[in-house]
């Protein structure tokens, strides 16, 4: 699934063309360059400069350039309505489908602010499927300097308690999405290869080792985590290697962070 509307491996009109023509000469000068020198930062036309920051990247149609969300959302409103939806839904759907209609890719990508990586590099693939098994709501893929590292997400339901109080053991919901987790680590273990062969990153010389591959489960919300949930959730991260499991507050707490941040 791309996320924009537009198809950014098809030039529209000569100009775009000259234009990542121009992109590439410039990045095959020898030394030292100027930011102000690439088209992506010179070019008098907005569209185009966007174009050439998806052309240029591995897969531009799952390319997420923050800048782009910065001109088009203003991010303290987006946490806002984002927390009315979490607070409102009856279940997971709904918040998928504000997402995915809206084209609000900005709310999974936020997910890189608990992370060190995407600062170079930043994509978000919805509904990635892992071979005929499993699909993940969400895959991201950052790079940082050590290089490239994956995140797979779940959500689960946001209007529900980390834990069934009457037994101090993990809800349903809960549950299902550490399943869900599991599922997919034995999975990557025996097709690791196979997935990055088929996600298209093996063609780059691209690989990415099983201890930078990452595992975050959205569930519940703040006002019904009881102190005996919050232990509880914090030994199942604990034993559980890579994954991190939060609350749909903290995507909340991340898009707030967007606004003053240069890079994911």
């Amino acid at each position: 699934m791309r996320l924009q509307d537009r198809d950014y491996n098809i030039f529209l009109s000569e100009e775009e063309k000259r234009a990542y023509e121009a992109e590439l000469a410039y990045e095959a000068t020898k030394g030292p360059k100027n930011n102000r020198g690439f088209p992506r930062f010179s070019h008098p036309d907005k569209e185009i400069r966007e174009f050439i920051w998806h052309k240029r990247s591995l897969f531009p149609n799952n390319f997420l350039h923050l800048r782009e969300y910065k001109n088009e959302f203003d991010f303290e409103s987006e946490a806002e309505k984002f927390k009315n939806i979490i607070y409102k839904c009856k279940n997971e759907l709904e918040i998928q489908q504000y997402i995915k209609q809206n084209k609000k890719w900005f709310i999974p990508g936020s997910i890189f602010v608990d992370y060190n990586f995407g600062h170079h590099d930043a994509y978000l693939f919805p509904e990635q499927e892992l071979g005929n098994e499993f699909a993940v709501d969400y895959m991201l893929i950052g790079k940082n300097s050590d290089g490239y590292s994956i995140v797979l997400i779940e959500f689960e339901k946001a209007n529900t308690e980390y834990l069934i109080q009457t037994r101090n053991t993990e809800s349903d919901s809960v549950r299902k999405g550490l399943t869900q987790i599991q599922d997919w680590k034995r999975w990557m273990d025996k097709n690791r290869d196979y997935f990055l062969r088929n996600i298209g990153l093996i063609q780059y010389g691209i690989d990415v080792p099983v201890y930078r591959i990452y595992y975050y489960l959205v569930v519940g919300r703040r006002d019904l985590m009881t102190p005996v949930a919050l232990e509880v959730r914090s030994q199942s991260m604990y034993e559980r290697k890579n994954t991190k499991i939060v609350t749909f507050d903290r995507l909340v707490d991340n898009i707030r962070k967007l606004e003053k941040n240069h890079s994911w």
